[in-house]
């Protein structure tokens, strides 16, 4: 894989945050639109399927159409802007994430303990069940306590999702080296004008 290129590390040269278990899956599919860079590695109907296949999260034999493909980035965008929220960001489109998780078919099952359990529940539409995979990890992780922990940079000129790690929850930006660097330039140079 070329460095940087989707996954929630290694951008730019330097150590991102990933996500822990599965919800670095969700982390990578945000990051699959580099807004600081300037690559959509789901830009077409070719490289959405091939992304998505290799990590596991498209049906095999699955079709994905341009029409799928759009309803997909539509998916990916939606969880950009709760991710944001995360961040202390106004919390967005919800009603449009909600009518589009619509279409993932889940299914509940139990361990053996008898803890329940949510799964993808087979195919529906291609972006159906690519939707339910991340939805699985995004309900696992809140139900564990990192879900509020996955952000989007404060940078609009960034918007890379980051695991924040800290402590406190406090993290801005996906790295201090890049994007708070210049945020607390700019706070300065406003200071001093």
């Amino acid at each position: 894989m070329e460095r940087g290129r989707g996954e929630g590390r290694d951008r730019d040269g330097l150590r991102l945050k990933p996500a822990p278990g599965a919800l670095a899956a969700v982390q990578g599919f945000v990051n699959t639109r580099n807004i600081m860079r300037g690559y959509d590695l789901l830009e077409d109907v070719e490289g959405t399927a091939a992304w998505l296949s290799e990590r596991g999260l498209l049906d095999e034999g699955a079709r994905l159409d341009e029409s799928e493909r759009g309803r997909i980035v539509e998916f990916r965008e939606g969880l950009r802007g709760l991710l944001l929220a995360h961040n202390g960001g106004i919390v967005g489109a919800v009603g449009a994430l909600n009518e589009l998780a619509e279409d993932a078919l889940l299914r509940v099952r139990f361990d053996g303990d008898g803890a329940p359990g949510l799964l993808p529940a087979g195919s529906g539409t291609a972006a159906g069940g690519v939707m339910a995979r991340l939805l699985v990890a995004a309900v696992g992780a809140s139900s564990g306590g990192t879900w509020r922990r996955l952000k989007a940079c404060r940078n609009e000129g960034c918007l890379w999702a980051f695991y924040d790690g800290s402590k406190n929850r406090s993290g801005s930006w996906c790295t201090m080296d890049v994007c708070g660097a210049r945020a607390k330039m700019r706070a300065y140079r406003r200071r001093k004008s």
